[in-house]
Parts: C-alpha cells; sequence; structure tokens
C-alpha cells in the first residue's frame, strides 16, 4: 500500500458521491415544492404536500442542507 493512501482521510472519497449529493440537494431544494404540488395535484401525494407544506419546507430544508455541504466538502 502506498504511504499516500494511508493518510487518506474523507477528502479522499470518490468524486461521484460528490455528484450524488451535488444532484441531491437541486432535487430536494424547498424551493421545488410548489413544482412538486403543481405535478403531483389531484394525487393522494399532492394532498399530502398541500397539508404538509411547511413541515416538509423545514425538513426538505435541513435535507438540503446538509448534503450541499457534504457535497462542497467533498467537491472541493
Amino acid at each position: 500500500m502506498r504511504e499516500s493512501d494511508q493518510n487518506c482521510t474523507t477528502s479522499c472519497a470518490p468524486k461521484g458521491k460528490g455528484w450524488f449529493y451535488a444532484v441531491l440537494t437541486a432535487v430536494v431544494c424547498p424551493c421545488h415544492l410548489p413544482w412538486l404540488g403543481v405535478v403531483l395535484g389531484g394525487s393522494a401525494a399532492g394532498v399530502f404536500f398541500q397539508r404538509h407544506f411547511w413541515a416538509l419546507a423545514i425538513l426538505l430544508g435541513v435535507v438540503s442542507l446538509v448534503s450541499f455541504l457534504k457535497a462542497i466538502r467533498i467537491l472541493l
């Protein structure tokens, strides 16, 4: 095993994992909730989004922020 491999920390994570977190950030961004409501309107999922909008906005905001920070940490 090379010496550089032994000193590798979390910054040596594969770049694909960083891109996964970057895409996850874009998908779960709370600014997309109104669009999801329009697309899912008339279905049970649309009613769920409508009734729990603020709870979903807060939850997805936290998930989006955490995935954004992980993506930045891995990719940069």
